[in-house]
């Protein structure tokens, strides 16, 4: 192999320029090439050309003329390729030899140079595995995401994801419909105030979630302002779920309402068996105690027709007339047995309402009465005691109230009740649909002659006015009675 410029040198260098272990050139002040010694030196241009022609060096004339005049240091290229080195990699030294007036330029194998290739390749194609398994997972996550958005969107109950701090990071399209909100309105909003508790018994307890699953009920008002009932089920979905809580709420307020309806049916069989007891005891009073006594009385008074004692005669009159008191007493006995009802009085029933409702939610109650209630006629007393019955059922089922004032006064010639609360209300002009026990109190209160007037309007409360005349005893001429 022949090379252009002098005879290449004899001995060990010529041999390792032979072997391209290296490469060495020169150029003169000029920048142009005077020699060029072994392979690795192919890619200098010809001798006489420029040295800045070669594509490694182009416009680089200003950094080789300043190492010229000696301001910089030698012009070191690593790691450099190019179609003259048959893809061997090079590092190529520049250096100005003041001594001899020209440029030398050095030219050797860039061994690490391709291991450092090598790695980079390695870590690149790592990298690439790894951004595919990353791109694989995330494809996994959407897929199984959309999934569970698909279901929870579809879902009929309120679906709410929260963090750790209580702000709402999803919401599904029921929850948003039943507060009246976009759903992306409900993003970062804290769950305790988008679904207030007016419990202590019942409120979101943050810190205890992650700990155990939760479960309680819980009075809410949807988006038109009614009161309803949710059954709240939370838990943590933890570090793989993105250490999210997550809420599924559940409207039972037609449960509550059915149970309600279920326990009022219950009073009433359960007062009218006690009403089918007591009218089968005043009948075998009847069939048996007074026709003994009226037997008695007719016997007596035979045999003091038949004596002529006058000390026994008057000792039978003394019987005769205690047994007709006898009588007298068996027969208001009786007649108090066919009157008597298990329907209680307004305060035990206002009592057992406020006891019922601590179970559920904290409720104020008063109860205030100028009304003997134990002397007014029966049918009066029982529809007093049902309307009022029904008027607290619907301040349990609908109002949410934190009150509720009931008071019986009387006024000319009659009674008054009122039932009043400050819960939520509604438009009493436009009664709701399937709402069967405000039209019963009317029914009830026009069959004794009284009126019913229900006062409400939406977040304003609710007042039951009842009015009714007082009329004489009942059936029999006896007051209404009660345990």
């Amino acid at each position: 192999m022949t090379y252009e410029g002098s005879a290449l040198p004899e001995g060990t260098l010529a041999l390792a320029l032979e072997g391209a272990h290296f490469g060495v050139g020169t150029a003169d002040a000029d920048l142009v090439v005077s020699r060029r010694h072994g392979p690795l030196s192919l890619w200098l241009p010809a001798e006489g050309e420029s040295l800045c022609s070669s594509p490694f060096l182009l416009h680089m004339e200003g950094a080789l003329l300043a190492l010229r005049r000696g301001e910089g240091d030698d012009i070191v290229l690593p790691s450099m390729r190019g179609p003259e080195l048959s893809a061997v990699r090079v590092t190529i030294s520049i250096s100005w030899s003041a001594e001899r007036r020209s440029f030398v330029i050095v030219t050797t194998l860039d061994h690490g140079g391709d291991q450092i290739e090598r790695l980079l390749a390695s870590g690149r194609r790592e990298k690439q595995l790894l951004q595919q398994q990353a791109e694989a997972v995330a494809a996994r996550l959407h897929i199984a995401n959309t999934l569970y958005r698909d279901i929870v969107e579809c879902a009929g109950d309120l679906v709410v994801r929260f963090h750790a701090d209580g702000r709402v990071a999803f919401a599904n399209r029921f929850a948003a419909r039943f507060l009246g909100l976009a759903q992306d309105a409900l993003l970062g909003r804290p769950i305790d105030v988008l679904f207030p508790s007016a419990d202590p018994r019942n409120v979101w307890r943050l810190d205890g979630y992650a700990e155990r699953p939760a479960s309680f009920e819980m009075a809410a008002r949807n988006a038109l302002g009614e009161a309803v009932w949710l059954w709240w089920d939370v838990r943590y979905s933890g570090p793989e779920g993105g250490g999210e809580f997550q809420a599924v709420g559940r409207d039972v307020t037609h449960v509550r309402r059915l149970a309600a309806e279920q326990e009022k049916a219950r009073e009433e069989a359960r007062a009218a068996a006690l009403a089918s007891q007591r009218l089968r005891i005043a009948q075998d009073l009847h069939d048996t105690l007074v026709r003994s006594i009226v037997s008695l009385i007719l016997e007596m008074g035979l045999i003091a027709k038949t004596t002529a004692d006058p000390s026994a005669r008057g000792a039978l009159a003394d019987l005769q007339a205690q047994a007709r008191a006898g009588l007298d007493e068996a027969r208001e006995a009786i007649t108090q047995l066919r009157a008597r009802r298990e329907d209680g009085d307004p305060a035990a029933i206002v009592e057992g309402f406020s006891a019922r409702m601590q179970n559920i939610r904290p409720l104020e109650s008063s109860f205030r009465s100028e009304i003997d209630f134990f002397s007014l006629p029966v049918e009066t007393a029982e529809t007093l005691n049902r309307i009022l019955r029904e008027a607290l059922r619907n301040v349990e089922l609908h109002a949410n109230a934190g009150g509720v004032e009931v008071e019986l006064s009387q006024q000319a010639g009659g009674l008054r009740l009122v039932v009043a609360d400050d819960g939520a209300g509604f438009d009493s002009s436009r009664l709701p649909g399937g709402h069967f026990g405000l039209a019963g109190m009317k029914e009830r209160a026009q069959s004794l002659g009284g009126r019913l007037e229900i006062i409400s309007a939406p977040g304003e409360g609710t007042r039951v006015v009842f009015e009714a005349p007082i009329g004489e005893a009942g059936p029999g001429g006896v007051p209404f009675q009660a345990d």
